[in-house]
């Protein structure tokens, strides 16, 4: 199973199967390049004694419990981090601060600080994956690479520890699932100011929040609903429709669930793929295995249909059958769209579609969700999942809690906040043209004035927050601070390809709706051949 997979929904399920490792990556692993942003001009080194102090701060709804200075190499033991490999090292001198935060009984949120020595004089946030915040086994690593690049840095467990089920800390604990929704990132974005202007004795400068997938979703629910606390946003594959991705996880498992459908819809999944590259791959004026937009291109798997009985080059009536559901999306008896489906050309990476759609974790992940976090019930199995019902339950009850669907920016943008959201074309678990709605509509309902400070990119060949046949390795955080503190809007921002190759072949990527057109000229291979164009 691919890093991408553990992400979103399969968070603390997915640790129920072999396949996975662990819930989290570094958030916004997909937009780094590597390099490490400009940095300004360091303060002056605290005194030696200062981390120390801190130890017994009294904080907004809590205190500091530990604080404890680290030299670059050190060792790092947290009960956060994966004691099944070895310890990471700090990656900067710095001090590491602890804190617990009970803003309401029932409520018990821990908060890392980690304030480098060598200070660039900004803050930076680190969403969370799956079910889960971002001080989960792997999260010592997101924070290391943005303390080592010169940020005052905070990660939040969002009130509770991973598990391997639901149950440890949704069961009977609705205030756990406020703190996972919206209150966990709000309240340690607060505290690490608190903290931050405690060690160097002032303010940072900027404030930038970053993550993908369910840390997507807490950085859209940082800007929408606490739009004071961040400066910058850096939102990928966004799950702001949170409800209705895990919603449609299930969804995949029944179009594919017939006995025997998954297994041969997986052989012949590049098949499909193969028939929609023939089709459309050169519509963006070079043909390279990637759709630059796969809104133009129009694909029915009854194309393939096999004219009698089964074969390798060819689709039986079941699997054309399930292949139209999913390409259709999971609808209401009413006709409502539940989200976006996944667009084509999505299916061929390995990884990807056996992961989120023909695999075995979309059940797993729709039962814990809809077991614990909506019903509350330990007896409730996915075979009793009726989707008007269930869905409607799930809204109804989480809605206003987890979802971070609301478009209204304005307070944000008012203040001179600015969004970068970006979004892979083959996702089909955060579906693009779902990404695309959202940010569609929050530029309306902001008008015109304010529109502006809001830019989405669109990764052609991009699965759920990184890899995948396209140019998928790229750096939104210095497009956004180029942005902020140098007044350079992103229009174009430069993508590379990891395929092996020398040089490593270049894309850029455009601010939506503008897609990258090929000139026709020079190397397809380098991005300099590429204009940005929008639809006429």
């Amino acid at each position: 199973m691919s890093q991408r997979t553990r992400l979103l929904v399969t968070g603390t399920a997915v640790a129920m199967v072999a396949a996975t490792a662990s819930l989290l990556s570094a958030p916004g692993a997909a937009e780094s390049s590597g390099k490490a942003p400009r940095m300004s001009r360091g303060d002056a080194p605290p005194p030696t004694d200062r981390c120390t102090q801190l130890i017994g701060m009294k904080v907004e709804n809590g205190s500091v419990e530990g604080a404890v200075r680290f030299a670059i190499g050190d060792a790092i033991v947290s009960d956060a981090i994966d004691k099944t490999k070895p310890a990471p090292r700090a990656t900067a001198d710095m001090c590491r601060v602890q804190l617990r935060l009970s803003p309401v009984a029932g409520s018990n949120i821990k908060v890392e600080v980690w304030l480098p020595k060598q200070w660039n004089r900004k803050l930076m946030g680190l969403g969370g994956g799956g079910f889960d915040g971002s001080l989960g086994p792997n999260g010592t690593d997101a924070l290391g690479k943005a303390v080592g690049q010169g940020y005052a840095t905070v990660a939040t467990d969002v009130g509770h520890t991973p598990t391997p089920s639901l149950e440890t800390w949704v069961h009977d604990q609705p205030e756990k699932l406020v703190d996972f929704g919206h209150r966990g990132n709000h309240l340690a974005a607060v505290v690490a100011k608190q903290v931050v202007v405690a060690y160097y004795g002032r303010p940072a400068n900027k404030s930038y929040f970053v993550g993908c997938s369910n840390g997507g979703r807490d950085a859209i629910m940082e800007a929408s609903r606490y739009p004071t606390d961040y400066d910058g946003v850096v939102a990928g594959a966004p799950a702001v429709h949170y409800l209705a991705v895990v919603t449609q996880l299930v969804w995949y498992s029944r179009a594919v669930g017939a006995p025997g459908l998954a297994a041969g819809l997986n052989g012949k999944l590049g098949l499909v793929h193969d028939a929609i590259l023939k089709k459309c791959d050169a519509l963006d004026g070079v043909t390279d295995g990637v759709l630059e937009n796969p809104r133009q291109c129009r694909f029915d798997p009854a194309e393939l249909a096999c004219k009698s009985g089964d074969g390798a080059a060819c689709l039986t009536q079941p699997q054309v059958t399930a292949l139209q559901k999913i390409y259709g999306g999971a609808r209401l008896g009413d006709g409502e769209l539940v989200i976006d489906p996944p667009s084509p050309g999505s299916e061929g990476a390995a990884g990807n579609w056996e992961a989120w759609v023909t695999g075995p974790v979309p059940a797993i992940a729709g039962q814990e969700f809809y077991r614990w976090m909506v019903y509350d019930k330990p007896g409730w199995k996915i075979d009793e999942f009726d989707l008007d019902r269930d869905y409607r339950a799930a809204r109804a009850r989480l809605g206003p809690i987890i979802n971070a669907d609301n478009q209204d920016l304005a307070a944000f943008t008012r203040r001179g906040g600015k969004l970068i959201v970006y979004q892979g074309w083959d996702d089909p678990a955060i579906t693009p043209n779902s990404t695309i709605r959202f940010f569609e509509e929050a530029k309306r309902r902001i008008g015109p004035r304010l529109s502006n400070q809001l830019r989405l990119f669109m990764v052609p060949g991009m699965m759920h927050c990184g890899g995948g046949p396209g140019a998928t390795t790229f750096d939104m955080q210095r497009a956004l601070e180029d942005w902020m503190e140098r007044g350079k809007a992103p229009d174009r921002v430069l993508a590379l390809k990891s395929d092996g190759g020398a040089p490593k072949p270049t894309h850029p990527l455009c601010a939506w709706p503008a897609t990258a057109r090929y000139l026709g000229k020079g190397s397809p291979r380098d991005a300099a051949n590429y204009v940005c164009t929008k639809p006429r």
